[in-house]
């Protein structure tokens, strides 16, 4: 099978599906943060919920982003070694990788977690979590723009994120979030 019709299949497995916010979601990123912290107790590690269900009353995709930062005294590839086979890589650079847990064969499971491993300060997106907590009319406004870019980028994951890029863009400038 060739990587297009690979990359359509997934697309169409994973949709860009948003759903009202769910007060189970700061327990579902407990239970993970514990489980997390127990397998890494020998790291330093500090865990963020980031990510759309981390906000109060906003449509989500019902996925759990969390950013695991690491000291840079850390061994970052034993890091992700500990992780694996439980999160499933799906990119690292230097300093940066993306795991993630809940995608099944044929969809998402229950649960669906994205994991963010940085290097300590790496987390501009904790304060642009914070900014959106703090401000419901703009947390709104971003809300309203992910839904209209749900219809159209529905199986378009790089569509998606893209259309969201100027104005997450514009509120980190606004409210000096540059790390």
């Amino acid at each position: 099978m060739n990587k297009i019709l690979r990359d359509e299949e997934f697309k169409k497995k994973f949709p860009i599906e948003l759903v009202k916010h769910n007060s189970e979601w700061v327990h579902w990123y407990e239970g993970k943060k514990k489980s997390l912290l127990a397998k890494l107790e020998k790291h330093k590690v500090s865990l963020y919920h980031i990510g759309s269900t981390a906000i109060p009353n906003i449509y989500s995709k019902d996925i759990i982003d969390i950013i695991l930062e690491i000291n840079e005294s850390n061994d970052f590839d034993s890091i992700i070694d500990i992780l694996n086979p439980e999160w499933e890589l799906r990119w690292k650079e230097e300093d940066r990788a993306f795991l993630v847990k809940g995608y099944g064969d044929d969809g998402f499971l229950d649960k669906v977690y994205h994991l963010h491993v940085r290097k300590k300060g790496d987390i501009e997106e904790v304060k642009f979590r914070d900014v959106l907590i703090e401000n419901p009319k703009l947390a709104k406004q971003y809300e309203r723009l992910k839904l209209d870019l749900e219809t159209t980028y529905k199986y378009d994951r790089e569509g998606y994120t893209a259309g969201k890029t100027k104005l997450i863009k514009d509120i980190i400038k606004e409210y000096g979030l540059h790390k």
